[in-house]
């Protein structure tokens, strides 16, 4: 019995490990999680007030969003890699965050109620986040993205890459 249990949760660990790494690959999307030096210099960027709404589009492992929740705002990530997903939602049980967390993607979710988003995404998929940022986000919501410029947008501010630091590049737009 206990065999079997164990097998269980080994091939259902297994089959989780596969859908990630389809998604992944299929769309072109890695796991490459900012460090804490990263994900405080992006919250400084942002210049978060209390009560604010602050979207993380492909939230990872969700430590932007339990950092964030820190400035008394409401955290909302969006993640498609399963095994990602869990952990997020992993490290916010052990937080006992109430950030929200959702096993979608951002391209279907509405950006409309952000007043900041966070992004750390690849270059190829900028062109088409700007489209929807342009038609959904209300003036004065702050972007704020980890190392690629997003096309289209022109930056309100850019935090120069700190080698010595580790930190990299930060765009902040304001529409």
């Amino acid at each position: 019995m206990i065999i079997d249990i164990t097998l269980m949760l080994f091939l259902g660990f297994f089959i989780l490990l596969l859908v990630t790494v389809f998604v992944h690959m299929f769309f072109l999307v890695p796991y490459v999680p900012s460090t804490n030096r990263v994900v405080e210099k992006m919250i400084s960027a942002a210049h978060l007030k209390a009560k604010e709404t602050v979207y993380d589009l492909g939230c990872g492992d969700g430590r932007l969003l339990l950092s964030a929740e820190k400035k008394k705002v409401k955290t909302v990530g969006f993640e498609i890699a399963p095994l990602v997903f869990l952990l997020a939602l992993l490290r916010k049980i052990m937080a006992r965050s109430k950030t929200h967390i959702c096993f979608k993607s951002f391209f279907s979710a509405n950006l409309s109620k952000a007043n900041v988003i966070f992004c750390y995404l690849i270059p190829n998929v900028m062109p088409r986040l700007a489209l929807k940022i342009k038609k959904e986000c209300k003036k004065g919501t702050r972007i704020v993205s980890n190392t690629f410029h997003i096309p289209g947008l022109k930056p309100h501010r850019i935090y120069a890459k700190d080698a010595p630091a580790g930190t990299p590049t930060v765009y902040v737009y304001k529409i």
